[in-house]
């Protein structure tokens, strides 16, 4: 019987994905997170159960007096293919620069503020606590609105998302609405306030474009993080889903300085304003 090398072996080993994804997993371990490996969770539209490469788990913020806590949660998708992904990016519109992102929870579904002496408004946490100005994408002037693979077809180089859509996004939005629906009690516990951040990552080995609409010149750019937003129209998933796509190498500044950063002001924003706590009671004072 014909047997296979150890260098054959390890070949097939890097060319799987397997490696790659315990590469991935080292990375957010060194950052202090706690990793799960191949995390199971049901997929609602089969009632099976499916993996996710990557959950990565971290407590980045605790206050016993005022009994607040936030915490961050990674769901990674690993993608070890040398096909190059490009995003094509055109300026947001004013409604997407007002938006209610499903990845965040917080301790009250609904916020109130006072506009008479015997009325109130009604504001979505997001939005009542002015958070886009700390955001890393939704404070940026452009959004990804489609995006393509890039491979060879006999002697072209072709582009296509066929079945891209479905196998990197839509894992994402499942996974995350499974994981909101075991979170969000935790979350709205009159005992403790919790704020939980979701971020659903699609981790690259490389090889991340866009081609930017609102240039003339030098439109094709190489980056190391691009966020997508894609509304969804199923029995199970409604509205829009977040997805960042990084390179493996900007795992460290991803964490550091976009999500600790964006979730740090979430935290300065209670340290700052103990006396009104805007996060922590439902109405403003």
């Amino acid at each position: 019987m014909n047997y296979p090398t150890k260098e054959e072996i390890l070949n097939a080993l890097q060319k799987s994905g397997y490696l790659f994804e315990q590469d991935v997993a080292t990375e957010f371990e060194k950052l202090g997170y706690h990793v799960d490996t191949n995390y199971a969770y049901n997929d609602t539209d089969t009632d099976k159960s499916r993996e996710i490469d990557v959950r990565a788990f971290k407590q980045i913020y605790k206050n016993d007096e005022l009994n607040a806590h936030i915490y961050v949660e990674i769901l990674v998708e690993c993608k070890n293919s040398e096909t190059p992904l490009v995003f094509i990016e055109r300026e947001k519109n004013k409604r997407e620069q007002a938006p209610t992102p499903k990845e965040y929870i917080f301790p009250f579904s609904e916020y109130h503020k006072r506009v008479g002496e015997n009325k109130v408004s009604l504001h979505k946490p997001f939005q009542y606590l002015n958070l886009s100005r700390h955001h890393y994408h939704y404070k940026e002037s452009n959004k990804a609105t489609q995006f393509a693979k890039i491979f060879r077809k006999g002697r072209d180089w072709v582009a296509n998302h066929e079945g891209i859509y479905d196998s990197l996004i839509l894992p994402q939005a499942k996974l995350l609405e499974y994981r909101k629906k075991d979170i969000i009690n935790y979350c709205r516990n009159d005992k403790q306030k919790v704020v939980w951040l979701f971020f659903p990552v699609v981790v690259l080995k490389d090889y991340l474009y866009s081609y930017d609409l609102t240039k003339d010149d030098d439109n094709l750019t190489e980056k190391k993080r691009i966020s997508f937003v894609r509304n969804l129209d199923a029995a199970n998933l409604k509205g829009s889903y977040l997805v960042d796509f990084i390179t493996f190498g900007h795992i460290k500044n991803y964490i550091q300085k976009e999500v600790e950063k964006f979730s740090g002001s979430i935290a300065s924003l209670i340290e700052e304003d103990k006396e009104k706590n805007l996060i922590l009671n439902r109405e403003s004072r």
